[in-house]
Formats: structure tokens, C-alpha cells, sequence
């Protein structure tokens, strides 16, 4: 930060920028945290309604089992009461066929008969038992599926409460070096002069010589369409960088405004592509941000200075 005074920057000074930084820092991890939270949800909401749908699957096939069993016993009972209804006997055998058959063609005929029920039999008795074969296979694979799925939800719910503890340490510690701030930029403020005097804009129609004269009015028009003080933020800009747009700061700050680098960045400002020492993209950013509330957390004690009485 650039002061006007002769005095050389306070360790106060130096420890608010600091914590500055560490805000902007703070802010940035929870913003990426809050992404990450919603990715989190995102997988164990899915993971969640695989688990559900192999449960279903589960649920189904253990049911076409029980009725598989159940059509297996009545399809055994159906040809049973089929052959006992055609040969009035409770078994069946070529023997009976032989002895009740009146001449050779009704032989035959009871024989291809029996032939026919028994293969039919046998190829249903096949059939289910291969169902059943398959419906005990697929259990067994839903069953693998379910365990995985049960592991998934149970490793995406730990990962979405990790997220979650750590973000809220994150927005108490942010909260906490705000406080930092605070409570340093009123210490900052008692202990320095008030440098109004000598960073009051130039006259109305006055040019400057001093390199911050053409800011002026770049600044009142940004400043107007923000609703933003006009002079405060003229003042702000006289104690950051005294109107250079090309100086840095201690800390590697930049620019008229004393941006770092990843605030300049950050997504909040629309000017961020432009170069970080651009003057008047820089008096349009920090019109915005004025705007948005980021005064105090950004620039005090300059902030507090600039814009007291205004």
C-alpha cells in the first residue's frame, strides 16, 4: 500500500495487508469448497438411486423365483392330471398303453401319446429348472452389485461430511481474520494522520499536473453508475498508489487501486482479462467492487480514511 505520509508503513499495516490477503484467500477456498460440495451431493444422490434401483432388481428377481417354484409344482401337477384323465390310471406306463390298446393303430397312437407327455414333461421340468438356475445366478450377481452400491453411498456420504466440516472451518476462520481486520483498521485509523488534505480531487475544470488529474473524470463517471462517492473513491486511489497506475506495492500489489493479482482475477470482476496495471479498467473494477461491499475487507484503514464525512 502507498501513503502519502513520510512515515515508513506501520508493522500494523503490514499485518493488515496480510490479513487481506488471507481473506481474499479464505473467500476463493470456499468458494471452490461450495463447488465441491455440490459435486458431492451430485455423486451420492446418484449413488444413492443406483443402490435403490438394485434393490428393486433385488426385490423383482427373488420374486420370479417364488414363481418359478410355483410353476414348476403346478406344471408337474398338470401333466400328471392330464395322463391320468386320458389312461384313468395314476401311472402311466408303455406296459398299460400295451394291454389297454384294442388293436395295433391304438397302440401306437397311446404310445406316441405317452412319448409326447413325458418329452413335454421333461422339457418343462428343463426349462424351469433353468430359469431357476439363472434367477440364482442373477441373485447372486445383484447381490455383488448391492454390496458395491452400499459401499459407494457409504464412501460418497463420508466424502460429502468431510467437505462439509472443512467448509465450515473455512467461514470461521474467514470470519475471524474479518474480525482481524476490523479491529485493526479502527487501530490504524486512530494511530495516523487523516491525509484528506492532501488527496482532495482537483478543482472543478482543473487539469492536474501531478499524473492523477486524468483519473478524475474516469473515476465521477464510474463512480456515478455504481452510485458510488465520487471523491471518497479519488481519495482511496490518492493513498494507494498516490494516481500511478504502473506502481507496486509492498506485497505485490498493483496499479492504481493496489490490486493482488488473484483478486484482480477473481471472478466477481468483469475487467479481470484486462492487464492489472490498466488505470481506468481499474477505476471501473473498483467502482464494482465499492459497490458490492468489499471497501472495508479490501482497502482499510484507506477505505475508512477516504470515505469518512462523505
Amino acid at each position: 500500500m502507498v501513503c502519502l505520509t513520510a512515515a515508513p508503513a506501520s508493522a500494523r499495516t503490514g499485518e493488515l495487508q496480510e490479513n487481506r490477503a488471507k481473506a481474499t484467500a479464505l473467500a476463493t477456498e470456499i468458494s471452490s469448497l461450495d463447488g465441491q460440495i455440490g459435486s458431492a451431493v451430485t455423486r451420492y444422490s446418484r449413488a444413492t438411486r443406483s443402490l435403490e434401483a438394485v434393490r428393486r432388481q433385488l426385490k423383482d428377481n427373488r420374486r420370479l423365483q417364488r414363481l418359478a417354484y410355483k410353476e414348476l409344482g403346478l406344471a408337474r401337477a398338470a401333466l400328471a392330471a392330464r395322463a391320468r384323465s386320458m389312461y384313468k390310471h395314476d401311472d402311466v406306463s408303455p406296459m398299460d398303453a400295451m394291454f389297454g390298446a384294442a388293436d395295433l393303430g391304438d397302440l401306437v397312437t397311446q404310445l406316441t401319446m405317452l412319448r409326447t407327455i413325458a418329452r413335454c414333461d421333461r422339457d418343462v421340468v428343463r426349462t424351469i429348472e433353468t430359469t431357476k438356475r439363472e434367477l440364482a445366478d442373477r441373485t447372486e450377481t445383484l447381490a455383488a452389485d448391492e454390496r458395491m452400491a452400499e459401499k459407494l453411498v457409504g464412501t460418497c456420504k463420508s466424502e460429502l461430511a468431510t467437505i462439509r466440516a472443512r467448509l465450515a472451518e473455512r467461514r470461521v476462520a474467514l470470519t475471524g481474520v474479518r474480525s482481524d481486520i476490523r479491529t485493526l483498521a479502527a487501530a490504524a485509523a486512530k494511530a495516523s494522520p487523516d491525509p484528506k488534505p492532501t488527496v482532495e480531487p482537483p478543482q472543478q475544470g482543473g487539469g492536474g499536473d501531478d499524473g492523477s488529474g486524468p483519473w478524475w473524470s474516469l473515476i465521477q463517471s464510474a463512480a456515478a453508475s455504481n452510485g458510488v462517492n465520487a471523491r471518497g473513491m479519488y481519495r482511496l486511489m490518492m493513498i494507494e498508489s498516490g494516481g500511478s497506475a504502473s506502481i507496486v506495492g509492498p506485497g505485490g500489489y498493483y496499479g492504481l487501486f493496489q490490486y493482488a493479482p488473484t483478486t484482480w482475477k477473481g471472478s466477481w470482476n468483469p475487467w479481470r482479462s484486462s492487464n492489472v496495471t490498466d488505470g481506468a479498467a481499474q477505476i471501473k473494477a473498483t467502482a464494482l467492487a465499492l459497490r458490492q461491499g468489499y471497501g472495508h475487507a479490501w482497502w482499510d484503514p484507506s477505505y475508512t480514511w477516504a470515505f469518512q464525512g462523505d
